[in-house]
């Protein structure tokens, strides 16, 4: 494994997942790691779709469950997981929003955008738990 060259956990309830919690995540990476204009919108568009997609359908906007989230940095990545108290799901089930019969559909947009910005995506635990690696 990489050397870890940064570290952070942040946990966040339905009633207090301001975004601006999250966003000063990209902000403190940017200045300590001379982020790009690119890379940050690839973490804020992450870290946005991720743990808001954990509230609403990970933990259906129970107020008495959080989300968890990590950022790891080493040489290589950044590694972001984002874990919800659900159920779990398989992202396979997921449809894609760029098939013609889901244009119009709302679903599966934000596990789209994580996709594209980053170099992987995987569901840990019961699939309540997404980790997403970006490459440096």
């Amino acid at each position: 494994m990489y050397n870890k060259l940064y570290h952070r956990d942040l946990y966040f309830t339905t009633l207090d997942r301001d975004a601006e919690r999250y966003l000063l995540i990209v902000k403190e990476l940017s200045e300590l790691f001379n982020l790009n204009f690119d890379k940050k919108l690839a973490l804020t568009t992450i870290l946005s779709e991720a743990i808001e997609n954990a509230f609403i359908h990970g933990n259906k906007n129970q107020v008495n469950l959080c989300v968890a989230v990590s950022v790891i940095v080493n040489s290589k990545q950044i590694i972001i997981e984002v874990e919800d108290e659900g159920n779990g799901f398989n992202i396979d089930d997921v449809p894609s929003p760029i098939d013609y019969e889901n244009l119009k559909k709302e679903s599966g947009r934000g596990l789209f955008f994580i996709k594209s910005f980053s170099s992987s995506l995987d569901l840990l635990g019961k699939g309540n738990i997404l980790r997403i690696k970006v490459d440096r």
